[in-house]
């Protein structure tokens, strides 16, 4: 199964995004695709699936190949149960397997499978479209910000389910360690041009910067010969008289020349003033109905505090910025806040942003101008700064792409020249530039900072201190979130290994099952790729055709009786 890009080109509006890009995937193939926000990367996967249209050249696919598309705003008819959402695409060609469909969905955390679709919120949609998208049968998976709404036992859930995936898969994802893991080439998309690398993700950035050094030096060669090749233009009348007509083409054609000057945005805010009290919380108590999501909190910030807030979806995260905002009380203790505090809050919702206004107006309600370690800036200044140049500026928020409106929200927060930062899943859908310039702010923040975020290189890079909400109560952890991880999957394994369940030979048939259903489906595929060469071959012999095409078909329904029973072991040794 192949996908080839052929001088594809695509623009929006008046932003070419794609400029005549070239490049092949094959089934062999699990791609990141990165590019800073607005440079395409959704408008590529929406390409691929046929959502949207080249403006020229061509995407050449395979015979027959399903795709399925995980797209950022998933959309379900709000009557449909979702185990029936789920069983959108069974047929019986494709079977999806009942057993296989709820065990997904109770894997993120869609327990109640008669639930209507109409009922859920924003982020189990998403979660609802990715169990749909990975138990439906495909030949090519295309997933677009897969961990976004995911806790961290989801997100390493389905890292190992897509590690075992074994058909071509590609996916935009700001998740750094998802990238490292799964990925065994990145495709980046700079300047509407495509580079693929034979990479993961840690050798792609090395990979990167040699290709950016080349380019550097070849642009410094291109500008000093136009420079030569300009002054030899412009000597006089007379000698032009005698010019090599090829060379005066050859200026023309070198003049036409746009050089990619790579931008860089930075923002240093002022430092303010901070009283000696902070945040203080004596044991705090918060409720929703039956449901205790913490019990007995006590808490006091320090200046130097980089704290990072993990647990389940529904743990109370959120509940604890809304109880410091003060969009929400505790039915329990105290709460006290510095009279000094200037909290800067990123929310992680997109609603509180007038879509139809335009960028330079989103900012300018906050201020004209905007004090910086460098001096005051305009409100146009600043938005240069982040990457919206002035036909941006003078655009609808509307138009923008969801990284772009979260990289707007960021600034109208940091131009507020906060003394404390709330920062809610800051790293959803932003672009890993973004990101990096992010953390290189927050390193550099002159002042406290309460994270939340699933984003583990995120969490790792930053916070100097976890707060954990497990069992209704919240733990503190001084250490990164991977020695964090890596203590808890110790004490799973102890609990494993305890001699009173002997579950080490329990499964060993399990085990040596499934090791000889992975090698009838590594046979199973290789047959089925061969009946698919065949085909592609043959054009007139029609009973030679029909032969090859039932057999193909036979082994596909083979091959899904193995991969049903390749998940039922797994499922059994997951879980146990």
């Amino acid at each position: 199964m192949v996908i080839t890009f052929d001088k594809v080109s695509f623009k929006y509006l008046e932003k070419m995004l794609l400029n005549e890009v070239s490049f092949s995937i094959t089934d062999a193939d699990k791609i990141g695709l990165i590019g800073v926000n607005g440079s395409g990367k959704s408008t590529m996967l929406k390409l691929i699936c046929e959502l949207e249209k080249p403006l020229k050249g061509n995407i050449i696919k395979s015979g027959g190949m399903i795709i399925n598309y995980l797209p950022q705003e998933p959309n379900f008819e709000k009557n449909m149960t979702l185990i029936d959402c789920i069983m959108l695409n069974d047929d019986k060609l494709h079977k999806v397997n009942d057993y296989e469909a709820k065990s997904i969905l109770n894997k993120l955390k869609l327990y109640n499978h008669e639930e209507l679709a109409g009922n859920l919120s924003g982020g189990q949609l998403k979660r609802l479209a990715l169990a749909k998208v990975l138990v439906t049968y495909c030949d090519f998976l295309i997933l677009d910000e897969p961990t976004n709404h995911l806790d961290n036992d989801m997100i390493v859930w389905l890292e190992k389910y897509l590690k075992r995936f074994k058909k071509a898969l590609i996916m935009v994802t700001h998740d750094r360690y998802f990238l490292e893991r799964i990925c065994n080439r990145m495709l980046e998309i700079d300047f509407a041009n495509a580079h693929l690398y034979e990479a993961n993700y840690s050798k792609f950035l090395e990979l990167k910067e040699e290709r950016i050094k080349n380019e550097a030096h070849q642009m410094q060669k291109l500008k000093s010969i136009l420079r030569v090749e300009k002054a030899w233009m412009e000597r006089g009348v007379e000698a032009r008289r005698t010019k090599s007509k090829n060379r005066i083409e050859r200026f023309e054609k070198m003049s036409e020349i746009e050089f990619n000057n790579k931008e860089t945005f930075e923002f240093n805010s002022i430092k303010t003033r901070l009283g000696k009290k902070l945040i203080e919380i004596k044991n705090g108590t918060k409720a929703y109905g039956d449901k205790l999501l913490f019990n007995d909190f006590n808490f006091s910030l320090q200046k130097s505090d980089i704290v990072g807030l993990i647990g389940d979806n529904g743990a109370g995260k959120t509940t604890l910025f809304k109880i410091i905002m003060g969009e929400e009380t505790l039915d329990k203790g105290e709460l006290n806040l510095g009279e000094t505090l200037n909290i800067g809050y990123f929310s992680q919702h997109l609603d509180i942003i007038d879509k139809e206004i335009r960028v330079i107006d989103y900012i300018k309600e906050e201020s004209e101008e905007i004090n910086t370690l460098d001096g005051k800036i305009s409100a146009k200044q600043l938005l240069e700064n982040f990457l919206f140049d002035s036909n941006m500026q003078y655009t609808k928020i509307k138009m923008l792409s969801g990284g772009e409106k979260r990289r707007l929200q960021l600034i109208k927060v940091l131009m507020k020249n906060p003394n404390l930062l709330i920062l809610d899943e800051p790293t959803n859908d932003l672009d890993i530039y973004t990101l990096e310039i992010l953390e290189n702010y927050l390193e550099s923040f002159h002042g406290p900072i309460i994270i939340v975020s699933h984003d583990r290189y995120f969490l790792d890079k930053v916070c100097n201190k976890l707060f954990a909400f497990e069992n209704k109560k919240i733990n503190e952890y001084a250490c990164s979130f991977s020695e964090y991880i890596e203590i808890n999957n110790k004490e799973e394994i102890d609990t494993i290994t305890k001699p009173i369940r002997n579950k080490t030979n329990t499964f060993q048939k399990e085990k040596r099952e499934l090791v000889k259903v992975e090698e009838e489906i590594s046979k199973l595929e290789l047959i089925i790729r061969n009946y698919e060469k065949e085909l592609s071959l043959l054009t007139s012999e029609y009973t030679k055709i029909m032969d090859i095409h039932n057999k193909l078909q036979e082994t596909k329904k083979t091959l899904d009786t193995y991969m049903e029973k390749y998940f039922e072991l797994m499922a059994i040794l997951e879980e146990n």
